[in-house]
């Protein structure tokens, strides 16, 4: 897997910073202007188990009838913010695809739209909300696919505080925090070449 990244000056505190404080975020999903959708993440503790459960949906309309249908969700455990396992089902369409992942003690296994994959034991989702993965910083695999992801990142200081990523590749976004390490903002070109921007809700 190619994994390329540049760091450009990023202060210490900000790499090492903590998981997202809080039990929910939450943003309003843009593109061309007009409300689109929502992305909820919402965070609990079971026992040692850190578990983010995200929800996006993506429902344009035109005159009230619904376009186009994007629901993807997923649920991802942690512990000591260590990846532990996820499992996600996207709805694209009325396509379904579902992809698997869990840590063992020598590899991630992955069981996706390639087929299983074995990857390196410090491999994880792409979560925007886990800025510790952020910047090529461990190798990355796609939640919507189930494969490993070929990424390049650039990084500088961003409004909010903390430090905003942008990366290319297999997915190009640019992702935001603030100065406690919590996903503040993000934006990405999406399916048909508009950008998708989002908003906190």
């Amino acid at each position: 897997m190619r994994r390329r990244h540049a760091l450009l000056g990023l202060a210490a505190p900000f790499v090492m910073a903590a998981a997202p404080g809080g039990q929910e975020i939450a943003f309003r999903v843009r593109r061309r202007g007009d409300a689109v959708g929502t992305h909820v993440v919402r965070f609990a503790q079971r026992g040692g188990e850190r578990v983010a459960t995200s929800e996006l949906a993506i429902v344009p309309k035109v005159m009230g009838v619904v376009v186009y249908r994007y629901e993807h969700r997923y649920e991802e455990v942690t512990r000591e913010g260590r990846f532990l396992r996820v499992a996600s089902r996207l709805n694209r369409n009325g396509r379904i695809v579902e992809v698997r992942g869990e840590a063992t003690p020598g590899a991630v296994l992955l069981e996706g739209t390639e087929g299983p994959q074995r990857l390196a034991p410090d491999a994880a989702p792409l979560s925007w909300w886990e800025m510790r993965r952020m910047g090529g910083a461990v190798p990355l695999f796609g939640t919507t696919t189930g494969r490993a992801l070929a990424l390049s990142w650039e990084s500088r200081r961003g409004s909010a505080g903390g430090p905003s990523f942008t990366c290319s590749g297999d997915v190009s976004a640019t992702v935001a925090f603030d100065a406690a390490g919590r996903w503040v903002g993000f934006s990405a070109r999406g399916e048909d070449g508009n950008d998708i921007v989002y908003e906190a809700a």
